[in-house]
């Protein structure tokens, strides 16, 4: 097993940890027929495991087929034993499996992309156990970061009177509604004063439990030009190592058509740039495997596109990832308002396919290398 290889506890077991394990998966590594025995191996050691992944690779097929040209050289039976041992071999999903085109990858070139499933690993070992929490309950976020906002965020749960969300609206007439432990842009809508009833807090509490709203970014020209009905951001990853911040990937995100978000689970599309100069470096993506080299609604010409002031968004991304304790592996985004670059969320995790995809370049060795250097582990 790889140095620092963990499944993380508050996921779903995705990995069957052992000698036999280990064994068939080396022998799969560069025989078809090894790898046959090995999704073998998990077909009758975890049935249940199995039997829903398959319905998942059916989805997952449907969904990729229109642009997927690799389907008339490749037999389906051959697709869905690979996608099952890249599951289990590097943990990639079915949606990642197609966007790191493993399709075309040898192990080597497998090995190197770090996945969902590992990153969870690898943040439960670098992170204080607290970190998760603090991530996913954007009111908790918001109550360590403040400052860096930039903007009003009121929580709205149960002890939440309809005058607090009265007055906030009084003031931002037009915000947007989030989820508390929402993610991928799931929920997230904007509304306005004349939405605002007194059944408002009510009707939402009962769909989604809490939720905070938020006073709207007022987003500068310079990304707007982008794609203007969404605020485009940027999503950066860190690693503290004792104190000394080291960016070891970056994207930018832009939305497409009529979306007012730009989450590529959503729909949106993501580019890799260049973390040194804040250049978009590669061609657009979504993760239905289309590319763009033009954005398909603003016509912006994405790759080489220079992102405004920033240096002062490096020295922000500084300042976060050593703002929060115990806070040493994270993805910060960023939007760019007519105030600076300003936070918009911290995520513990974050989609790793948005720093690799675009370039097909995989973060996982150097990400080895500097958890080497660090001298804290939690778990």
């Amino acid at each position: 097993m790889e140095k620092y290889f963990r499944v993380a506890k508050n996921i779903s077991r995705w990995k069957i940890e052992g000698y036999l394990e280990s064994f068939l998966a080396s022998k799969a590594d560069n025989s078809s027929f090894w790898k046959y025995l090995y999704v073998k191996y998990y077909q009758i050691l975890d049935s249940e495991y199995y039997n829903k992944s398959l319905d998942l690779i059916a989805v997952e097929i449907e969904r990729q087929s229109k642009n997927f040209v690799n389907f008339s050289q490749i037999s389906k039976s051959w697709l869905i034993k690979d996608m099952i041992y890249s599951l289990h071999r590097f943990g990639v999903s079915f949606e990642e499996y197609f966007i790191y085109r493993f399709y075309n990858l040898n192990f080597h070139g497998r090995s190197k992309f770090n996945s969902l499933k590992l990153q969870y690993g690898y943040c439960e070992q670098f992170n204080s156990p607290n970190i998760a929490n603090i991530c996913e309950d954007k009111s908790k976020t918001y109550s360590y970061l403040k400052e860096y906002y930039k903007r009003d965020v009121l929580l709205i749960d149960e002890r939440t009177k309809q005058t607090d969300v009265n007055q906030f609206v009084k003031h931002h007439k037009k915000f947007i509604f989030k989820p508390l432990f929402g993610h991928s842009g799931q929920g997230i809508k904007i509304f306005d004063e004349a939405d605002i009833d007194n059944g408002f807090v009510d009707e939402k509490l009962s769909l989604f439990g809490p939720f905070i709203i938020e006073e709207i970014i007022n987003q500068a020209q310079e990304m707007a030009v982008l794609h203007s009905q969404s605020i485009n951001t940027v999503r950066i990853a860190t690693l503290n190592m004792n104190g000394l911040v080291y960016i070891y990937g970056g994207a930018v995100r832009i939305g497409i058509g009529n979306s007012n978000i730009d989450n590529a689970g959503a729909g949106g599309i993501y580019a890799s740039i260049d973390t040194n100069i804040g250049v978009i470096v590669s061609k657009a993506m979504d993760n239905k495997s289309n590319r763009y080299v033009l954005h398909p609604d603003s016509k912006v010409i994405l790759p080489g596109f220079k992102l405004p002031m920033w240096d002062e968004a490096i020295k922000l991304i500084k300042k976060l990832a050593t703002t929060i304790p115990g806070a040493n592996l994270l993805a910060w985004d960023l939007a760019y308002s007519k105030d600076g670059w300003c936070l918009v969320e911290a995520n513990d995790i974050g989609e790793q396919y948005l720093l690799q995809a675009p370039e097909q370049q995989g973060v996982k060795p150097q990400l080895i290398k500097m958890f080497d250097q660090i001298d804290i582990k939690y778990n």
